[in-house]
């Protein structure tokens, strides 16, 4: 199947992953500043399991408040619109992606590991340079690979197949899609991250966490992705992967390169760090 192929195959699905509508709901109504937080919290009182979900996240150590939150009017007031709608995209998003086909040499949690981790990278990276809020880095990193597990469920012979060029010519992911001349995993999360109506900077953190030019320039959160996506990957033994400071935009390139030349200081705590995190999303 060529790339135009695949590309009206997704576009015409009807049986892509879905959020909850509650989160669909309040992906449109955070993205409006003027929506009374009356409402938000209405809506999302709708869904007690993601209620509990969200307080969990906000009682953890990701937001470090020294007195326990115990309703959601008061996270609401205490995160802000923009963290909330990315707190409400975390807790939905591993629930919703799920496997229906199950392929040897691809793990499902060894995926939330690896996209946990960079969505951990990406905060640390975040805090650091601070060219993106620590949530969003967070968030982006999360949903970065998204297109991957739609590609493994609707094209499964394609998957196999450049899996066999990841684990046989040590090169990347994307690089093996390239090769292969398919739609790439980004551009089918990025049409995912469309249907769910999360917000753009979102989508387009999805659609160029893998390029260097172009739009990719003018994004800094795709930036943040990248680094870390690349990070992880090398943390993790994967082959083909180099961590390219030069084809950073400039305004990103001069902190980034500060944060990486000190890595020896950060490293292990964040590597704990994300060790934690992975244990505190796999508990649901």
């Amino acid at each position: 199947m060529n790339r135009q192929q695949m590309i009206k195959t997704v576009e015409s699905l009807t049986s892509l992953p879905t959020l909850p509508m509650v989160a669909m709901e309040m992906n449109r109504m955070l993205q409006d500043i003027e929506t009374p937080i009356e409402r938000l919290v209405a809506v999302l009182e709708r869904d007690q399991t993601m209620v509990v979900k969200i307080l969990r996240l906000v009682n953890s150590s990701f937001f470090g408040f020294r007195n326990q939150v115990t309703t959601l009017r008061h996270a609401v007031t205490l995160l802000g619109y923009g963290t909330m709608q990315n707190a409400v995209v975390t807790v939905s998003v591993i629930d919703s992606l799920k496997l229906e086909n199950e392929l040897k040499g691809f793990d499902i949690s060894d995926f939330w590991s690896h996209a946990i981790g960079v969505a951990v990278m990406c905060r640390h990276l975040a805090n650091q340079t601070r060219i993106a809020t620590a949530e969003e880095a967070f968030t982006a990193g999360l949903v970065h690979d998204i297109g991957k597990v739609v590609l493994i469920n609707i094209f499964p012979d394609l998957f196999k197949r450049i899996m066999e060029g990841v684990n046989g010519g040590n090169k990347p992911f994307f690089a093996v899609e390239q090769q292969l001349g398919s739609w790439p995993h980004s551009r089918i999360g990025a049409h995912l991250a469309r249907r769910w109506m999360l917000p753009e900077i979102l989508g387009k953190s999805v659609q160029y966490h893998h390029s260097t030019t172009g739009a990719a320039e003018s994004l800094p959160v795709a930036n943040l992705v990248r680094m870390a996506d690349t990070l992880v990957n090398l943390m993790e033994g994967r082959k083909g992967y180099r961590l390219d400071t030069e084809t950073l935009p400039p305004a990103i390139k001069a902190p980034m390169t500060a944060v990486l030349k000190n890595s020896a200081d950060w490293f292990p705590a964040v590597k704990e760090e994300m060790s934690a995190a992975t244990d505190f999303f796999k508990q649901g």
